[in-house]
């Protein structure tokens, strides 16, 4: 499903300096006439979409492969919504994780290709749909309890869609979402602002996500609009 979570899990450490949140990027993209991809090539052209450490030089690249219990919650997540099983996907990538040396920051894209456009719109209809906020929620706050250290916890979560910053495109939404963890450090107890924003966008049979993890700060608009420019751009050089 568009704006299914594909972080390499919650990131955590005993300072709070070293939690790190997601977020996301999604986006609807309208191109016009883009080609059949068939199943044989999905893989290629999903992998040709996704971010590259070139595009974030400063930041450390680190394995992120589809874990089973990302798989399972992700599952959960869309049925929840009404979205397109994953299963159902020619292909389903994900970039390397991309880290701030202080692990304050992650970044990462997937793409997702499905057999016709069809089911794409029907995928970007049920992300829209306000129940799908309290699905991906649900998701998240699932995937951060698996990671905190025993002691931590989860003192609140909200989630809210916000101004998309993708330009020129027809259809976008952005959504955030924001976690209050008390993290213990010794006899110390700090509460610890986690953000997750998700945007990103579909062009013909393809989903494109933009994920970047934050702690303390919000997300960089600037950021997201540069990262998010690149995606469109490769997509549309992929499919177009």
């Amino acid at each position: 499903m568009i704006g299914r979570s594909r972080s390499p899990g919650w990131r955590t450490a005993a300072l709070a300096a070293l939690l790190v949140v997601l977020l996301g990027l999604v986006a609807d993209v309208t191109l016009a006439s883009p080609r059949t991809i068939t199943r044989s090539q999905a893989t290629a052209v999903a992998t040709a979409i996704s971010l590259r450490h070139s595009d974030l030089p400063g930041l450390k690249q680190e394995a992120n492969p589809i874990t089973a219990q990302q798989q399972r919650l992700t599952a959960q997540a869309t049925a929840c919504a009404g979205g397109v099983p994953a299963s159902e996907a020619f292909a389903n990538t994900q970039s390397p994780a991309f880290v701030s040396s202080g692990q304050s920051v992650t970044v990462v894209s997937g793409t997702e290709i499905l057999p016709s456009a069809a089911l794409v719109a029907k995928d970007f209809a049920a992300v829209t749909r306000p129940h799908a906020l309290t699905c991906l929620l649900s998701e998240l706050t699932s995937s951060l309890h698996a990671s905190l250290p025993k002691g931590d916890k989860v003192t609140s979560a909200t989630a809210a869609r916000i101004p998309s910053v993708v330009s020129g495109i027809a259809d976008t939404f952005a959504i955030r979402i924001t976690f209050a963890v008390t993290v213990r450090e010794a006899t110390t107890t700090v509460s610890v602002p986690l953000y997750a924003d998700q945007i990103g966008f579909t062009d013909g049979q393809a989903e494109v996500d933009l994920e970047v993890q934050t702690t303390v700060i919000k997300p960089s608009a600037s950021l997201e609009r540069q990262l998010a420019g690149l995606l469109v751009a490769r997509a549309r050089s992929a499919i177009g």
